[in-house]
């Protein structure tokens, strides 16, 4: 059975993974090369519209919409960073919430953004299949994973179909962006839990994921301890909870956008063009 993404997220999560990776660490610069794009054979390019897709193959709604997008854009060309997600990845594109952080860090960095709310794995494996890795060369390709309450497995520990789902995306994403590194990023604490019942949350995250991660070419990172105050209490002003109600003003609801920005900038110029 597939375990998909919710379709509206209740992303959480941990630890900001970035050991022996920061640009004056020699050790980085001891690190193998990416493979070129023209040292390996892509597989051919894929342009299929949602309007031909298999019947289940991706979500009515938003993301069928967006999917005839995105491959647009794919087929345009002149992308460096390249983000997949739900709906917190979209919402990089929301004015209340992350556009304004995009424009002033990513939008004169050739970035692309193809999150969108409804998607699930299989949806989005369907859709790197079907055009939206393909016609561009990215160096880095940020994928934030998602689950249930912040748990990436589902609450179950090291769930085998989740982690093999996601082992199929990443070895998607080698095979048609070689030259890339990919970022996964771990779910985000948008709920009001504590810090002390987050931690056991990202511990095991970061135990499932594991075995997808070399901190080289794939790399996890996890921002979840900005969420939380020094007493532990959650940080409303990295996400209102609930985040609609009361007539809160969602506007200033910047500061996840800021740190999530913080903690890809080391990326940005390690073996770009």
């Amino acid at each position: 059975m597939k375990t998909r993404f919710p379709t509206i997220v209740v992303n959480v999560m941990v630890t900001f993974a970035l050991t022996g990776l920061l640009s004056d660490d020699p050790a980085w610069a001891q690190q193998p090369e990416r493979a070129s794009a023209q040292s390996v054979s892509r597989p051919k390019p894929v342009w299929t519209p949602t309007a031909d897709a298999p019947k289940g193959a991706i979500s009515p709604g938003l993301e069928s919409q967006h999917h005839d997008q995105f491959i647009e854009r794919a087929k345009a060309g002149d992308i460096d960073i390249v983000f997949f997600g739900t709906t917190d990845t979209e919402m990089w594109n929301w004015r209340d919430r992350g556009l304004t952080v995009w424009n002033r860090r990513f939008a004169s960095r050739r970035a692309a953004n193809f999150g969108s709310q409804g998607t699930r794995l299989d949806t989005l494996l369907w859709r790197m299949r079907n055009g939206e890795l393909d016609g561009y060369q990215a160096s880095l390709v940020v994928l934030q994973l998602a689950g249930p309450g912040g748990h990436i497995d589902g609450g179950s520990p090291g769930s085998p179909d989740v982690i093999a789902e996601y082992a199929a995306i990443v070895a998607e994403v080698r095979a048609r962006q070689p030259q890339a590194r990919i970022l996964l990023f771990a779910p985000f604490p948008r709920g009001a839990q504590a810090l002390e019942a987050w931690r056991p949350i990202s511990r095991a995250n970061a135990a499932a994921v594991s075995r997808l991660v070399d901190n080289k070419t794939v790399v996890y990172i996890d921002i979840g301890e900005r969420f939380f105050l020094p007493d532990g209490s959650h940080n409303q002003e990295m996400w209102r909870f609930p985040p609609l109600s009361g007539g809160v003003n969602v506007g200033t609801q910047t500061s996840t956008f800021e740190a999530w920005a913080d903690a890809i900038e080391p990326f940005l110029n390690r073996g770009g063009r």
